[in-house]
């Protein structure tokens, strides 16, 4: 089982009245992928996060590499790819999301090569059920359709992540059989590595996890010059490149402590759900699938932990857990950076272990069962999560303003970067003030209550002084816009200052957007 020569070219699932090889394989789950990804792309328009993508993307040049890393946390490598993409295809939400789709998609053939270099490390007799669970489960995940319809960074963390577990897994393989290790698979281990480093502020995380995953084979005695040498050169070169990565990010990261993140170490609970079936995408039906699969990790673990010596499985146990435990143990010593969607990548090992898992079953019967149970039903998933509706409702707040704001009205925006996604969204009447300033806010004196300086707040005197502005004293109605005031204005300081000048109104609510008219009195 050590060349590629010696796998099955096919396998039969159920009867073996039909059979496909790789090549079907691979195709028939990309155009799933694509399928289920395209599916309702457009029918949301675009949530702040997305919104500050096509932001960040209309700068120049010189703004995404030199003042924005003055207050984004992350890497400004996405935003210029994306820059470069909507040059030939626009800046509109599909434009920008097909970018997403682009790396979720191109992710799915990524994965069955991975489950075949496994395969020839950890043997199970029937590879392309292994590597077609594994795609099918990245094809139809959740968590992966979610993120792989929005214009965020994380289709390329897990792209670029899933690139590195295929070169690290094809070193293993040569390693195993005395070579050094041939440059396609380093280059694929290097380039894959510095992807991911440049592509998430939480790169280092899954990228120290690699080099820990490949160390037990790579310096496995009897060392090489040629194997030691390729190393050092690969590991010399990503560190090299990532140095500027670094600079910017920790030129960042004096103010992380004061973020809105929250760490609590029940949060680990978290990782149940983003390895089965997300809260939020579960049903009767899609539960049968999360059982199925925390069965099937319960034996990828228990496989991994019965080895006696370093192998595939281990190494994929390190690179799938790895990065939640440092990410839950830099949150308890230092500063909160667990957050859930940061750790998608690592759901390319957990797939790679789960689809080893049921082509280990030796009961035909159970094979068929534990594949039915997750196919069929997260098939139907898939496509709900896909078509679902917004999380932000920045649809509705904005018609409403439209609705009933008069020419002769003033809007106040407050936090301020709550006018990008609405912008999106076409003119509204009325004039428009962002409060404090527009943004970013930077150098604006002011409380920074989210740990992000490009957002500023209002004290109560300057709130107080706003309210009481002469030059507003004859606007007849002004109508204040406020989101999460929980986090940016906890007391209330904007909405207390207009009440003591003005008549409110009734408040309308879209979860945490609202607007309140405030009349002349």
């Amino acid at each position: 089982m050590d060349s590629a020569s010696t796998l099955p070219p096919q396998v039969s699932i159920g009867q073996p009245s039909w059979r496909i090889n790789r090549a079907q394989l691979t195709v028939g789950l990309v155009v799933l992928a694509l399928a289920v990804r395209c599916a309702g792309l457009t029918l949301r328009p675009l949530w702040l996060d997305e919104a500050f993508t096509g932001w960040f993307t209309g700068q120049s040049w010189h703004y995404l590499w030199t003042v924005l890393p003055t207050y984004e946390a992350h890497p400004p490598f996405y935003y210029s790819l994306l820059k470069l993409w909507r040059l030939a295809f626009g800046g509109e939400a599909l434009a920008l999301r097909s970018f997403s789709v682009l790396f979720s998609v191109a992710t799915i053939p990524v994965i069955i090569a991975a489950a075949f270099e496994h395969e020839r490390l950890t043997p199970t007799g029937r590879p392309l059920l292994a590597a077609g669970v594994a795609a099918f489960l990245a094809a139809c995940s959740p968590m992966l359709v979610i993120l792989g319809q929005e214009a965020r960074s994380y289709p390329l963390l897990t792209f670029a992540f899933a690139v590195a577990v295929l070169g690290l897994l094809r070193l293993m393989v040569q390693f195993r059989d005395g070579k050094p290790g041939d440059w396609p698979s380093w280059l694929l281990l290097g380039v894959g590595t510095e992807a991911t480093l440049w592509s998430h502020s939480l790169g280092l995380l899954y990228s120290l996890c690699l080099a820990i995953a490949l160390a037990p084979s790579w310096l496995k005695s009897p060392i090489t010059s040629g194997r030691l040498g390729r190393g050092l050169a690969v590991a010399a070169a990503v560190a090299l490149l990532y140095l500027p990565c670094l600079l910017l990010v920790m030129g960042r990261a004096h103010d992380w402590g004061t973020n809105w993140l929250a760490w609590e170490p029940w949060m680990l609970l978290q990782l149940l759900v983003i390895y089965s079936v997300p809260i939020e995408a579960m049903t009767i039906a899609s539960a049968v699938a999360a059982l199925a699969m925390l069965l099937l990790i319960k034996r990828g673990l228990a496989s991994a932990i019965a080895a006696r010596s370093w192998n595939a499985d281990r190494a994929l146990l390190l690179l799938w857990l790895g990065p939640p435990v440092l990410a839950a143990i830099v949150s308890t010593v230092f500063v909160p950076i667990f957050l859930a969607r940061t750790l998608v990548g690592t759901l390319v090992p957990a797939y790679l272990m789960i689809g080893a898992a049921v082509a280990r079953s030796d009961s035909p019967r159970e094979r068929a069962l534990l594949t039915a149970a997750m196919v069929i039903t997260l098939l139907v998933t898939a496509f709900q999560v896909a078509t679902r509706l917004p999380a932000e409702r920045w649809d509705l707040a904005a018609a409403y303003l439209r609705r009933n704001v008069a020419a002769q009205d003033q809007v106040w925006i407050y936090p301020s970067d709550s006018a990008i996604p609405l912008d999106r969204l076409g003119p509204r009447p009325g004039v428009q003030r962002l409060l404090p300033a527009p943004f970013p806010t930077m150098g604006v004196t002011g409380p920074i209550r989210a740990g992000w300086p490009a957002m500023v707040s209002l004290t109560p005197e300057q709130a107080r002084r706003l309210a009481e502005d002469p030059a507003v004293k004859d606007v007849r109605v002004i109508w204040l816009v406020t989101r999460q005031s929980g986090i940016f204005d906890p007391d209330n300081d904007m909405p207390n200052a207009l009440a003591r000048v003005r008549k409110p109104g009734q408040m309308q609510e879209w979860g945490y957007i609202n607007a309140r008219p405030y009349y002349r009195r």
